[in-house]
This record gives C-alpha cells, structure tokens and sequence, in this order.
C-alpha cells in the first residue's frame, strides 16, 4: 500500500511538474511578446521624439527669424530711449495703441494715404515696430487692402509723431 501511495505520489508530482513548467513557458513566451512590442513602441517613440525635436528646432529659428526686426529683440533701437525715461518693453505697446486708436467707425485712420470705398473707412488692422524708427501697418477698408511703412519720433514729452515714408494699396480680389 505505501508503495502504491508513493507511486501515485510520484506521478502526481510528475504531472505538477509538467503542469508548471507548460504554464511558466507560456507565461514566458507572453512575457516576450510584451516585451518585443514594448521595444517596438519605445522605438516608434524615439523616433517621434527626434522628429519632434526637429521641428522645435526648426520653429525655434523661424521665431529667431521673425523677431530679428523688432523693437523688443533690438538692444540697439532699446538703448536709443534710455534718454527719454520710457519704459523700453511696452514702448511697442504703447506705439501700437496710439495708432489703433486713431481707427474710427466714422473717419478714415489719418495714417493711411488712402480713403475706405463705398462708404466703409479706412483702419488700421496690424502693427509692427520695427526699431527706434520705423513701424509697418497693414490696413483695410474691408474690400481693399494694403501696407504702409511710418516713421515715427518721440520727443522729451513723450509724445509720438508720425510720418509716411511709403504705401502700398492692392487690388481688389474679382
């Protein structure tokens, strides 16, 4: 009888056996699939990442590009004020509200050299300090359009004068 328990004994712990190593290899082999998939994934986003990185780079040199002609990222234009006591960082700001606030529902912008068409007036849509003393605006009347490109002087009074050095008017779209 305890041989017949051993035996029994034996083949159970055979079959255990059997049973765990077939369960830890699928476990094992499930493991791997997760891993090379991860791998996969890691992979896919390493590459994203570079391309990522590209195109911040990228952006980072066109923001460069467009802040080169700027009253902000100019020391030079900036160091031209110091005599005035003006606060150099909102002096774009202060510019750009003083022209925006000669737009008018009932007048033209006496900026711009041209009148609005078919009862609309002309207004000034977009401002760009360039330095110490040139500004670009775009204006419309809504149907025509254009650019023009100002002087402008600041006086010990801290009083800002315009002067037009050029316009551009462009045709109307058909």
């Amino acid at each position: 009888m305890k041989k017949r328990i051993l035996v029994y004994a034996v083949i159970f712990l055979a079959l255990l056996a059997i049973y765990l190593f077939v369960s830890s290899n699928k476990m094992y082999e499930k493991q791997n699939t997760k891993i090379e998939d991860l791998r996969g994934k890691v992979e896919t986003f390493q590459k994203d990442i570079t391309a990522y990185k590209d195109s911040i780079d990228i952006l980072y040199n066109q923001n460069l590009d467009l802040r080169y002609f700027s009253l902000d990222s100019n020391g030079e234009a900036l160091e031209y004020f110091d005599d005035y006591n003006v606060n150099a960082e909102n002096l774009s700001r202060i510019i750009t509200d003083v022209i925006y606030s000669k737009n008018s529902a009932s007048a033209n912008n006496p900026l711009v050299p041209f009148d609005g068409t078919g009862g609309k007036f002309m207004a000034v849509d977009k401002v760009k300090v360039i330095n110490h003393k040139w500004i670009i605006c775009s204006f419309t009347d809504g149907d025509y359009w254009g650019e023009m490109l100002l002087s402008y002087e600041l006086d010990q009074k801290k009083n800002i004068t315009f002067e037009l050095v050029t316009e551009v008017l462009y045709p109307k779209y058909k």
